[in-house]
């Protein structure tokens, strides 16, 4: 497995490092911690290194290159230090790191279009070296644009020593198909806990509508509701009970959005597994409205699971 690790130095950045040991990872992986300079603060310092006429000298022009050479020195030395500490939560990975400057999510979402990792980690919030937002609005553009699945980290609430509750979106597609694959493959503790949750905000025109609260007792399902509940729920439930794990269903209606949040909250669960449509490399908008907002608004880590799609 390869994982693209990007790291500011923030709180939510090494929070998001913790979180890698609640994300069933496999022992053995190849990751690479990122970190960049903004690009974007070095036209303030040319601001006062300029002379009137718009020329840099080659006095200012040498402590301009100063300053970029001392930014990425700072930045290495960060990378270093948050790579030994992820080679040592994960003493079999080969962890290297890569450090650039540049508008960060471009430098996370080129570097990951060209080493095509499994997966990208990012905290939900940060602040990079030189004192510009890395993470935040920066993670949710790397989740929009990236090819890949993307892991949005959060800090854990639950008590330490609590079971590890993953709660898994699902809906009869592919992409739910996927979430379900990924939990399945990774390694979580023996008392981890699951739980699939689906939802549906117009059940009087869907088959599903006689499995859900808001039918009458004793109204006898459909075949195609009964269709419908075999494929969302009951499917995926046998293929993790196939793996001797516990699972718990839930169909709940509303808005789905609303309904992943609100089950995440009641449930207290430790992260949301959820789906995203891949598109080619032309057309870049590749997360829907219900994944992005689950994982800009959830108080867990979300992790959204991208189908990988040809190139063309």
């Amino acid at each position: 497995m390869k994982i693209l690790i990007a790291y500011d130095g923030s709180d939510f950045a090494d929070a998001a490092i913790d979180d890698l040991t609640r994300a069933g990872l496999s022992g053995e992986a190849e990751a690479v911690l990122m970190c960049i300079t903004d690009a974007w603060e070095i036209p303030e310092i040319i601001d006062r290194v300029t002379t009137s006429g718009g020329k840099v000298s080659q006095e200012n022009a040498e402590l301009l290159r100063r300053h970029v050479n001392d930014a990425l020195e700072n930045t290495r030395r960060l990378a270093e230090t948050a790579a030994a500490k992820v080679q040592a939560l994960f003493p079999g990975w080969n962890v290297r790191t890569e450090v650039r400057t540049g508008k960060p999510a471009w430098e996370i979402i080129t570097f990951a279009d060209d080493w095509q990792p499994d997966l990208i980690v990012v905290g939900s919030h940060g602040r990079g070296f030189v004192g510009r937002a890395i993470l935040g609005s920066v993670s949710m553009k790397v989740l929009h644009e990236s090819r890949t699945s993307v892991r949005i980290a959060r800090e854990r609430r639950s008590a330490v020593g609590d079971p590890l509750r993953i709660l898994i979106a699902v809906d009869g597609s592919q992409n739910a198909d996927l979430c379900v694959e990924t939990v399945v493959g990774r390694n979580w503790p023996e008392d981890t806990e699951f739980r699939l949750i689906t939802a549906d905000d117009d059940p009087a025109l869907r088959p599903e509508t006689a499995v859900l609260d808001l039918v009458p007792e004793g109204k006898e399902d459909s075949e195609e509701a009964k269709a419908w509940v075999e494929r969302v729920l009951n499917s995926p439930a046998r293929r993790m009970q196939e793996t001797k794990r516990s699972i718990s269903q839930n169909c709940r209606w509303g808005d789905a959005r609303r309904v992943i949040l609100d089950e995440a909250i009641d449930w207290k669960a430790d992260c949301i597994f959820i789906g995203a449509r891949g598109l080619s490399r032309f057309r870049r908008l590749l997360i829907g409205s219900v994944s992005a907002a689950v994982a800009a608004r959830a108080e867990c880590s979300v992790e959204v699971v991208r189908m990988v799609q040809p190139e063309g």
